[in-house]
């Protein structure tokens, strides 16, 4: 099975799972649980573009702009993500 988050809501001791998961009776899993901040900080790291250490040459500023510009290319802008997980809410 792949990894998958799961959201739950912890109520009088225990967590109570808010979507259907595929495990079977008896299978260990891990949990992670997350702050807010930390949600928001993985989320964020998933929008970064690794950039290589600078090695001594100068760095093709175009190039660099163009392949950020193709990691997004075909995804709403990210203030119109925002506005609308803010209409949602969580």
């Amino acid at each position: 099975m792949a990894s998958q988050p799961l959201r739950a809501i912890y109520r009088e001791g225990q967590l109570h799972l808010l979507d259907p998961v595929d495990l079977t009776e008896g299978q260990e899993i891990q949990l992670r649980i997350l702050s807010e901040e930390e949600r928001v900080l993985d989320a964020l790291r998933d929008l970064l573009v690794a950039i290589p250490e600078p090695s001594g040459e100068n760095i093709d500023e175009n190039a660099l702009a163009r392949e950020i510009e193709e990691g997004f290319r075909g995804q709403a802008p990210l203030s119109d993500t925002i506005i609308q997980e803010r209409r949602e809410g969580p």
